[in-house]
């Protein structure tokens, strides 16, 4: 029973390692091929494991400076972290009543913003372009961090909605109220600080999704100083560095970083604030 047992757990532990395997070979060259040569990323005869002369900063000099890569790098970390604030100041408010108020067509609002994380975005391109340039937000940052805002929301009311119904129990409330607090008071100083949690692991699939947000940059700007990193990647692609592999690869590396620092400082609250969902 023992041996069945070890057998057991030799086999799993081979299926999760040959799994891990396969899903980190394409991050492992991804980083391989942008600290190449340009010949190097392209040579067939250099091995998974290159050789010292074949490493190099090169690609990561090339993209900041020849590319102005800073630009879109700083685009990108306004118009998301703005993104996320915004989402977040609505949706913390918005989730909690629809969690515990009752009001007319609570469930309505409730259920059409929802409706509307399923919906394709592609079908509303040109009616969001053409209110946006009424509006004069073309080719401007705050018309990309307003769009991004609007379509963050329903997300973060989602999840967050769920925590507030499930992860927190209402006697907490009426605790509150009993000891003198107002509503208000009891949501501020007892409920948002118990939703911390649930609150981070909305903040970082806001961030994440505005982050890695192509279609809306794409459609509501055509001047590079207000292009975003994801944006620029695709205009670096389809020019004269099309067999660069090496600086696509840097850019690629440099637009994954940050959304990889930003989970590992979050993880402990998004394991938290996903359990109570």
């Amino acid at each position: 029973m023992i041996n069945e047992t070890r057998r057991s757990r030799v086999l799993l532990y081979a299926a999760l390692a040959v799994f891990a395997l396969f899903a980190l070979v394409p991050y492992y060259w991804v980083a391989r091929t942008s600290f190449l040569t340009n010949f190097a990323a392209i040579d067939p005869s250099v091995g998974i494991i290159p050789a010292l002369e074949n490493i190099t900063l090169q690609a990561y000099g090339r993209i900041w400076e020849q590319f102005d890569f800073v630009t879109f790098f700083r685009n990108s970390i306004v118009v998301s972290i703005s993104a996320t604030v915004i989402s977040l100041l609505f949706s913390i408010p918005g989730a909690y009543a629809f969690a515990r108020l009752d009001f007319p067509g609570r469930k309505l609002l409730f259920y059409t913003a929802v409706f509307t994380i399923m919906f394709p975005w592609i079908v509303i391109t040109i009616p969001v372009y053409e209110v946006f340039f009424v509006l004069g937000l073309i080719n401007t940052l705050t018309g990309i961090i307003i769009a991004l805002s609007i379509f963050v929301l329903p997300q973060t009311i989602w999840l967050l909605q769920g925590f507030f119904r499930q992860g927190i129990p209402e006697n907490i409330e009426e605790a509150a109220l009993i000891d003198g607090h107002t509503e208000i008071g009891a949501f501020l100083r007892i409920v948002l600080p118990l939703s911390a949690p649930a609150v981070g692991a909305a903040a970082l699939f806001a961030f994440l999704t505005a982050w890695n947000n192509f279609l809306w940059v794409f459609v509501l700007t055509s001047d590079e100083d207000v292009r975003t990193a994801t944006v620029a990647i695709h205009f670096i692609l389809g020019s004269d560095v099309l067999r660069e592999w090496n600086i696509l690869m840097a850019a690629v590396v440099l637009l994954v970083a940050p959304p990889v620092v930003f989970y590992g400082l979050s993880q402990r609250y998004v394991g938290e604030g996903l359990g109570g969902v």
